[in-house]
């Protein structure tokens, strides 16, 4: 694996680490302020952006990386420059488009989120002001994604790595410092507070795109410079390249809509799902909150590092294959899914086995029976994160092998599979039905995905097996170790009192659990096996100081 992927990959999965971090730890106030009904409202409005947003961008970001990538290799850098510009020039016009949209068809997502019901918890009124707060920020991430992908193809992570943590910054102290007026200082109601709450998104873009603006003002002399390199070639056609990078995009944003996708499945059938099931409406809305704001956020912080291997795997792939690198393809293809199993296998068994107090940690309703059902979610829900996280990357790599089209299909039909197994085995299951569904329509994409990677490249499914056996060897002994420490903390330490209590018991048994899991890889030597070297701290800490 190529120096220049493991550095991207790693600045972004810092930056995305600590943005999930962020995104997860603003829950806990947010909550505390706005209760799980609020939480519900969040979702209703955020769920349906996020799906406007992946599809008003196209999936541009991968889309020109790939481009750009594929164009500087052969030495084209006025075609890179060229398609940048008409892209800026029709991202902002979609995003002006996406914003109207949003904004005339809030009532009709409002009656879908709502089951048709006039007032469950939140009121029809609630939901349609709330996804109207939010679709201002459609106007900006369009046009933001642009400079993404050009800084993103020209193998430079930093900017997106960076543009990304002040976004999330912004908008989790615009949520906080919002909310706690609202509902504090001026007595407003929740359902105000949310509507602040989602508001946050478009200063949070606009903040993001001036870090992005500085980057680019800074980098400029450098691509200036490449642009005077350019080989001669035959004149490429604005409306030929823009073809060509949509025959990229588009799939990257099919591709990219999994987890909304999957979201709008569950505004469409959760909720009428549980009311077939006998739930009280209450409880119901409560338990769509927690499904779609609460464990998304948590099983993101594992997921979100596949997405970080991936983001610099496409167009590290794309370069090898144009200079007919198909060694250096494979290695790249394994190391990739080997670092994303060797993090997220012990992250997503750690958070199973601490499910309870970790929901307690974070989303305590002071309902004892919440806590209980919350629990109990996150307890099956954690492994949704490793189809995510496996499927992610999978995901990556087929768009970088020019398979993107067949993962189209693989991708419909896994939405048919997680449709028909929310309507049939919610009304069965309850909540944990949705998660059940998740989980069987992610494995089958994983799985029809990896036949095709295998099929294309030969990747060697012996050695991958072999190498994963090592690493669920490892996470099978620390569970059992962690296991072990609950039974002895459950006799000093009760986890339900409060949050400082929950905080306490999780920190100490997940400090045993990574400590068991990092002497095994470390000893027997699987951590070399995967990074290339062997990891110490004092290497660790030695690279930090020659960064510095």
């Amino acid at each position: 694996m190529s120096e220049r992927f493991m550095k991207g990959a790693m600045v972004l999965s810092l930056s995305m680490f600590l943005t999930r971090l962020l995104g997860l730890l603003y829950v806990i106030p947010f909550q505390r302020m706005v209760g799980i009904g609020g939480m519900a409202l969040y979702s209703y409005a955020y769920i349906p952006y996020s799906l406007l947003v992946t599809l008003s961008t196209l999936g541009i970001p991968l889309g020109i990386a790939k481009f750009i990538s594929k164009y500087n290799a052969d030495g084209e850098y006025d075609t890179s420059r060229k398609i940048f510009r008409v892209g800026m020039l029709i991202m902002i016009v979609v995003g002006l488009v996406g914003f109207l949209i949003m904004w005339i068809g809030a009532p009709l997502l409002a009656d879908i989120a709502m089951a048709g019901e006039e007032e469950l918890y939140n009121s029809r009124y609630d939901a349609i002001r709330a996804i109207r707060m939010v679709s201002f920020a459609v106007v900006v991430v369009p046009p933001m994604s642009i400079f993404r992908g050009f800084f993103q193809g020209n193998q430079d992570m930093t900017p997106t790595a960076m543009s990304q943590f002040v976004e999330q910054l912004v908008r989790v102290v615009l949520i906080i410092t919002g909310s706690f007026l609202v509902t504090r200082v001026f007595g407003g109601s929740t359902q105000t507070a949310v509507q602040v709450s989602v508001f946050s998104a478009f200063v949070a873009g606009v903040s993001s795109m001036f870090v992005l603006y500085r980057y680019w003002q800074k980098k400029k002399h450098g691509f200036d410079a490449l642009l005077a390199l350019t080989r001669p070639h035959p004149k490429r056609p604005t409306k030929t390249l823009f073809k060509e990078l949509l025959s990229y995009a588009l799939p990257f944003a099919v591709l990219s809509l999994s987890v909304t996708w999957f979201q709008m499945i569950d505004i469409a059938t959760f909720n009428a799902g549980m009311l077939r099931a006998g739930v009280p409406q209450d409880i119901a809305e409560g338990l769509f909150g927690i499904f779609t704001a609460g464990l998304l956020k948590i099983i993101m912080i594992p997921v979100s590092f596949s997405i970080a291997f991936g983001q610099p795997l496409i167009p590290e792939i794309t370069e090898k294959i144009r200079n007919h690198d198909f060694k250096g393809v494979h290695k790249t293809l394994t190391s990739a899914i080997m670092l994303t199993s060797f993090i997220t296998v012990p992250a997503v068994i750690g958070m199973s086995l601490l499910s309870n107090p970790i929901f307690v940690l974070l989303f305590d309703s002071g309902d004892l029976e919440m806590n209980v059902l919350g629990g109990a979610m996150f307890g099956t829900g954690a492994f949704i994160a490793l189809f995510m996280a496996l499927n992610g990357i999978l995901s990556a790599i087929i768009q970088g092998i020019d398979r993107q089209f067949k993962a189209l299909w693989f991708l419909l039909f896994a939405g048919i599979i997680k449709l028909i197994g929310n309507l049939v085995l919610i009304p069965l299951f309850e909540f944990q039905g949705a998660v059940f569904a998740t989980i069987l329509a992610y494995a089958f994409s994983l799985f029809m995905n990896y036949l095709e990677i295998r099929k294309t490249t030969g990747i060697g499914t012996r050695a991958l097996l072999r190498r994963h056996l090592s690493i669920f060897t490892f996470a099978g002994m620390m569970a059992l170790v962690v296991w072990l420490t609950t039974r002895v903390l459950d006799l000093f330490i009760d986890y339900t009192v409060s949050s400082g209590a929950a905080a306490l018991y999780v920190l100490l048994a997940g400090t045993v659990g990574a400590v068991v899991y990092g002497g095994l890889t470390s000893y027997f030597d699987l951590d070399k096996m995967v990074f290339g070297k062997k990891l110490t701290l004092a290497g660790i800490m030695a690279r930090f100081r020659r960064k510095a």
